[in-house]
């Protein structure tokens, strides 16, 4: 188990190919398939995945999207970020029991993905991959040991 953003990319496209085809795609839609590629997560463990899904699901979804809102990037920048809150929050302190989970830092830099248009299968995997990269800077007391460390070191892993 470990993230992956293929995962994130392949829903993303889905649901770009069900809004192609008149199906009404909600920013608590776009939470399901953060929450699908979450659940992978390794460290710090998933216990917060799914009510941080829940929480934002509901809120986002009072959110109309359409027509397109011109605040659909920072509402999806927001979502971004706050579900990465949830994350740590259900693990807050790691295995290691030396220090605690922290979330990414600021919030994904999705800005130029979304404000131009582009291909759909462009935009999944653009998306996807700056979620990730952002998402792994979050880091985590895996052993309280980072992995690979020579002589060992307590410390952080990044999420993984």
């Amino acid at each position: 188990m470990a993230l992956n953003p293929k995962i994130l990319e392949e829903e993303l496209l889905r649901q770009s190919e069900a809004s192609a085809n008149g199906v009404e795609i909600t920013y608590g839609d776009f939470v399901s398939a953060m929450e699908k590629y979450a659940l992978m997560i390794q460290y710090p463990p998933p216990v917060g995945v799914v009510p941080a899904a829940k929480i934002l699901k509901s809120l986002l979804d009072a959110i109309p999207t359409n027509p397109p809102l011109p605040i659909a990037i920072p509402v999806i920048k927001a979502a971004v970020q706050l579900f990465a809150l949830g994350i740590m929050t259900g693990a807050p302190i790691g295995k290691g029991i030396a220090f605690p989970t922290i979330p990414p830092p600021g919030q994904p830099m999705i800005d130029s993905i979304l404000s131009q248009p582009n291909e759909r299968e462009v935009v999944a995997k653009q998306l996807a991959s700056a979620i990730h990269t952002y998402m792994i800077t979050g880091t985590y007391d895996a052993f309280g040991i980072p992995p690979g460390s020579n002589p060992p070191v307590p410390g952080y892993s990044p999420w993984t």
